[in-house]
């Protein structure tokens, strides 16, 4: 069970890594070919991955393509054009905070939709992360939160990638009754990549890719083989042994490791705000996952 918790704690590490990532390389490629680059990458590993593990490429059922097409459509397709769209028109730092929130979207669809009991010491733990990632981001001082001003059209898809994450882990709790998880990851991806390339031609994917920087290439095989390969099947996988609630209140530490990324290779100070909030995610984890 520990080595669960590592994995999804690496994978949460990849998404936070995924905010400075992705801003460098819509830079060259823009949102839509940004998207289907960065899963025709992940798409291609997971099918490999398959193929090792299962010495073929297994055939699907009806239902189980169905599963993959709902969580290629809900994971790669919206939840991507909205995460990306998003962080083009708005700073990543008050997109990670609205990302934050999607712990208490996953756990109120899962109290619903499956009778998931959500005791008061789960609610405190996830208040009290979200609490921790709010100072993280903030930097201490709330008052940054009213200077960014209203909520224009880039908050707005960052709220369409939450509900799309919510939707998606939702979803993959019952499609993970009919397939393994890397069979579910590497169907999803490839489905979500073929309906990818659609927009992506619609926006000048070749010419983008004739012109792109290698920072930007870099950029989308690390978000492709990363957070996509490895980041789908460990995130899966901890959904599956652990719980939905479990798994969606440790990605309160995407904003932690943004910070520390920030911190170890953009030279910014860690200051006592990023400490005192990262320690309220750590306490808020630790309330959650106690029986």
């Amino acid at each position: 069970m520990r080595l669960t918790y590592l994995k999804l704690i690496a994978t949460v590490f990849f998404w936070g890594s995924n905010f400075a990532a992705g801003k460098i390389a819509i830079q060259s490629f823009g949102p839509y070919s940004t998207a289907f680059l960065r899963f025709t990458v992940g798409a291609t590993l997971l099918m490999l991955m398959l193929y090792k593990q299962e010495g073929k490429i297994p055939k699907l059922s009806p239902t189980q393509w169905k599963w993959a097409a709902v969580a290629g459509i809900l994971g790669v397709v919206l939840y991507n054009l909205s995460f990306f769209m998003g962080i083009q028109y708005m700073p990543t730092v008050r997109a990670s905070l609205i990302i934050a929130f999607a712990p208490i979207t996953i756990t109120l669809g899962s109290a619903i939709f499956f009778g998931e009991k959500v005791t008061f010491l789960k609610w405190t733990g996830i208040l009290i992360s979200i609490a921790g990632a709010m100072v993280v981001i903030v930097r201490g001082d709330f008052g940054n939160l009213l200077e960014q001003g209203t909520w224009g059209i880039g908050e707005w898809f960052i709220m369409g990638a939450v509900l799309s994450w919510t939707a998606y882990t939702l979803t993959g709790k019952l499609a993970l009754r009919t397939m393994p998880a890397l069979t579910l990851s590497a169907f999803s991806a490839f489905i979500g990549c073929i309906l990818l390339f659609i927009p992506a031609m619609q926006h000048q994917l070749f010419e983008r890719m004739a012109t792109a920087s290698w920072q930007a290439y870099a950029s989308v095989v690390y978000m492709g083989a990363a957070a996509t390969a490895l980041g789908f099947i460990w995130y899966y996988e901890a959904v599956r042994l652990i719980g939905v609630t479990k798994s969606a209140i440790i990605g309160n530490l995407t904003p932690v490791f943004a910070v520390l990324i920030a911190v170890s290779f953009l030279g910014e100070k860690l200051t006592i705000p990023t400490l005192l909030g990262g320690a309220l995610v750590l306490l808020g984890i630790l309330l959650t996952s106690r029986k």
